[in-house]
């Protein structure tokens, strides 16, 4: 019964993480009418301080993975969720556009250790059959970071001001961290921190991303993350804006809603997509076949997002962002499937390959939204292009499930 509560409060705690950090990554995009005034940045120049954000993640991404698979899990990782309070609370003193994107830059070069770390965690904590259910614990924290984020980070900034939201996460990070330290002392996950000895032993650098590099199936993987993962940074970052812009709704309890319940179905997303899989495998389906249902199932209703500036009624346009967040979700949880089981040895590798490849995308996304919302005033272009790439991922993801997945 330890065993069990320690592997499991371990998931936890890389919720709690994941969480932490998609609360600052929405904080930007929360705060960005009063940010936009006060340092006088206009939407290209947003969209490049979200840029620069995703720039330098996917950077740091490529590398650290290898960090990650070669030294103590529990430092490397804690130590860079550390670093990662001190960049937060960094960004809420930036007096210019300058300076917010130096601490944006910064930022993301010390998060980019979570994803590839979390996802290597589990897979030494975890046999494999209780794999999908720890990553689906972890990778919530994004939900549960996007779902709190607007009644969190709007509240603070109006009772004492945006850039207080920051210290507030900051502090928030530096707690994480010391509860991490006492969780994870003691022998007992010696097994997860400890770099293999035969893994990655002999091999360097170059030759473990050359052996990446050869596999077909990460080129697969890689084709969905550079489509579904822009998709998910676009609601994550623009919604506030757009629906300031297009809709009316500034900063308040009516745009607090609306963004909880986007990010409520976020969060079913994340957890239909292996309930949904577990559910088709009972019904006699091969695993191949149920995956590839739920991600045809998912494309078919991102694909309403393209409808949305078709739409007149608000109502309507809010339940197709809600339905297609949701169907994001879905996606997610899909890809960290697929993405672990590209390499069973050089999982965060792989998986920093992959998400830095994904990020990259992003950040190109959302410079090109500013971009193009800024000359057109508005963000059906965006919309049209987030529908055509959910189109695309359908057939990566067919591509990707070609193999029967192996125990």
């Amino acid at each position: 019964m330890a065993a069990l509560l320690s592997k499991w409060g371990l998931c936890l705690m890389l919720m709690g993480a994941t969480t932490l950090i998609y609360l600052d990554r929405q904080a930007v995009g929360l705060l960005a009418p009063v940010i936009q005034e006060q340092l006088h940045i206009d939407n290209v120049g947003l969209g490049w301080v979200f840029s620069a954000f995703y720039y330098a993640y996917t950077l740091a991404q490529f590398s650290v993975g290898l960090l990650l698979d070669r030294w103590s899990l529990r430092w490397v990782y804690g130590g860079a969720i550390l670093a990662w309070a001190a960049a937060s609370t960094l960004t809420g003193l930036a007096q210019s556009f300058t300076g917010l994107i130096l601490f944006r830059i910064l930022l993301g070069m010390v998060e980019s250790a979570n994803w590839p770390g979390a996802m290597r965690i589990v897979a030494r904590a975890l046999p494999p059959e209780e794999r999908p259910l720890g990553n689906g614990l972890f990778t919530s924290g994004t939900s549960v970071g996007a779902l709190i984020a607007p009644a969190m980070i709007l509240g603070v900034a109006a009772l004492v001001g945006w850039r207080a939201s920051f210290a507030v996460l900051g502090m928030l990070g530096l707690v994480w961290f010391g509860i991490w330290v006492r969780v994870t002392r003691g022998e007992r996950f010696s097994h997860v921190w400890r770099a293999p000895t035969t893994d990655q032993a002999g091999r360097s650098g170059w030759t473990t991303y050359r052996v990446l590099l050869s596999t077909p199936q990460f080129w697969r993987v890689f084709a969905i993350t550079i489509l579904v993962n822009p998709i998910l940074y676009f609601f994550l970052n623009w919604l506030p804006t757009y629906y300031r812009q297009q809709h009316g709704i500034t900063q308040g309890p009516t745009l607090a809603r609306i963004l909880m319940a986007t990010f409520l179905g976020l969060d079913l997303g994340y957890l239909a997509c292996g309930a949904a899989v577990l559910f088709l495998r009972r019904r006699g389906l091969s695993l191949r076949a149920a995956r590839r249902s739920v991600m045809l199932t998912a494309s078919s209703l991102l694909l309403g997002i393209g409808a949305v500036p078709l739409t007149s009624g608000f109502s309507i346009v809010v339940s197709l962002v809600v339905l297609a967040v949701f169907a994001t979700g879905v996606w997610i949880s899909m890809y960290l499937t697929l993405a672990q089981e590209v390499s069973s040895v050089s999982v965060s590798t792989a998986a920093g390959l992959l998400g830095g490849s994904g990020s990259l995308a992003g950040a190109f996304l959302m410079w090109a939204v500013g971009t193009a919302t800024q000359a057109t005033g508005s963000f059906s272009l965006p919309l049209y292009v987030a529908a055509a790439m959910a189109a695309l991922a359908a057939l990566a993801g067919w591509s990707a499930s070609r193999n029967e997945p192996v125990p």
